[in-house]
């Protein structure tokens, strides 16, 4: 049998030197390469840049001299304190400054020094302004094709300030891109931030090609999940809104027209129970009207996750002296309550402010409990309720029997007025002060009564756990009794 030989022939052996030295050549030949932005004349290049953002992302920044070429991670120049100006004002309109503004760059020619090719563009460390004036030109520049290359931003804040410049509102930028995705034709951006001190992403999208349009917002800290759809069909958007409160949904349909905002709803739900609305938003002033049904209102789920409002307000959310309106829910039936029946909630946005004056529960055979006066206050590092309710008194004999007051101990009056605090975060209450109306509605004093309160100053009593108010209630009775 034939033998095979696989010994190598010594004219080809390998020189691993040679082969060390060629890569090593290749190596300091690239790396050399890689350098040759190095130097370009710094001013040429601040031109060739600010010309080549413009054309390829519509971008009027005016990039400052202060600029380093850098080879790690990718080829990028390093600019320092530029600034974005808005292209469509007549003026030097500024809408930002960046502070570190990195354009990485192709390494496809770098022999062209009066052709340099944008990959992508890194802002960190920027304020950017927007006024009302600037959303067209925001408008126009979202709507049009992005460019095929990203625009990222991280750890910067966007000032939203009205006309004498005074910031409304800050939102602080963790994480934002913007880009074109080829595949399905849409302009894409994905925000990850904070608004008054609470996480907020949002997401939106535009279809080039059917012009549809779409924007989430997740605010997780407060359980709130907004999702809003603008559909374009013959010639015109159609508006779809849906906001997730904890277990509620809100399905809005709505309609612009010039400064006003018409909005209706029948596929609502809080939580297990339909709501329907209606209403309008002016936005020159700002100002919502609502009016809104349920068949069932359940006021300790309200209160159960009043929280809600400790973290909104605290975090001053709303606070606009431009911002103002009224919402009102009115139901017939009241779940988990044993006192009242209907409810005509009334909720007032005064110059950023809520309120609930003018809310009123009702019982045919009692009586009605309106509230007067009402606001949210901060201490403890939390948010109360203060509010002075009175209630209306149509039947004597049945309010005392269902605070099981017996008659020998009943005397007549004709309102009953206190004033309360509610506590927004542990979701209790207490009594600071309790007044008779007699007969002629005039005011009963009586130290004993206030005496009586001030000992339960330190009470607080819950909702859902009736027992120990009623009995602070009966021994209010009982003293208002013996008063002759």
């Amino acid at each position: 049998m034939k033998k095979f030989n696989f010994s190598f022939n010594p004219k080809f052996n390998i020189n691993t030197k040679v082969i060390i030295f060629g890569i090593s050549t290749l190596i300091f030949l690239y790396l050399l390469y890689l350098s040759i932005p190095s130097l370009y004349k710094s001013g040429r290049v601040q031109k060739v840049l600010s010309n080549e953002i413009l054309s390829e992302f519509n971008l009027n920044i005016s990039l400052s001299p202060d600029i380093t070429y850098r080879i790690l991670p990718t080829p990028h120049f390093f600019i320092k304190d530029s600034k974005l100006y808005n292209l469509n004002s007549k003026i030097n309109d500024e809408l930002g400054e960046l502070k570190e503004l990195k354009i990485f760059i192709s390494q496809s020619n770098f022999f062209n020094k009066d052709r340099i090719i944008v990959k992508k563009i890194l802002i960190k460390k920027a304020n950017f302004f927007i006024k009302k004036e600037n959303l067209a030109f925001l408008g126009e520049l979202i709507n049009k094709k992005f460019s095929d290359q990203k625009v990222q931003i991280k750890n910067s804040k966007l000032f939203f300030n009205d006309k004498n410049n005074n910031t409304v509102f800050i939102y602080s930028i963790n994480k934002f891109i913007a880009e074109y995705a080829k595949e399905n034709g849409k302009n894409i951006i994905n925000v990850d931030g904070e608004i008054f001190k609470i996480p907020l992403k949002l997401y939106w999208e535009k279809d080039l090609i059917r012009k549809h349009k779409i924007l989430k917002a997740n605010l997780k800290k407060i359980n709130i999940d907004v999702l809003n759809k603008s559909i374009f069909e013959k010639d015109k958007y159609f508006y779809q809104n849906e906001i997730n409160i904890l277990s509620s949904k809100f399905k809005t349909n709505y309609e612009i027209i010039k400064n006003k905002i018409n909005f209706s709803s029948i596929q609502s739900m809080i939580r297990n129970t339909p709501l329907s609305y209606k209403g309008i938003i002016d936005l020159n002033p700002l100002f919502i009207k609502a009016d809104s049904e349920t068949k069932t209102f359940d006021i300790y789920y309200i209160l159960k996750n009043s929280f809600w409002f400790n973290e909104i307000i605290k975090a001053g959310f709303i606070y606009n002296e431009n911002f103002n309106g009224k919402i009102s829910i009115k139901s017939d039936k009241i779940s988990k309550n044993k006192i009242f029946d209907k409810i005509n909630l009334v909720l007032n946005i005064n110059e950023g402010n809520f309120d609930f004056n003018e809310t009123i529960l009702i019982n045919e055979k009692i009586g009605n409990l309106k509230i007067l006066n009402s606001s949210f206050i901060e201490k403890d590092d939390k948010i109360f309720l203060e509010a002075k309710a009175i209630i209306d008194i149509k039947n004597l004999d049945n309010f005392y029997k269902k605070f099981l007051i017996p008659k020998n101990k009943r005397k007549n009056f004709e309102k009953l007025e206190f004033i309360f605090e509610f506590d927004t975060l542990n979701t209790n209450f207490k009594v600071n002060k309790i007044n008779f109306y007699n007969l002629k509605n005039k005011k009963v004093n009586s130290e004993k009564i206030d005496d009586l309160v001030d000992n339960y100053a330190d009470k607080r009593f819950e909702y859902l756990n009736s027992i120990g108010f009623k009995n602070f209630l009966k021994e209010i009775f009982y003293n208002y009794y013996e008063l002759g």
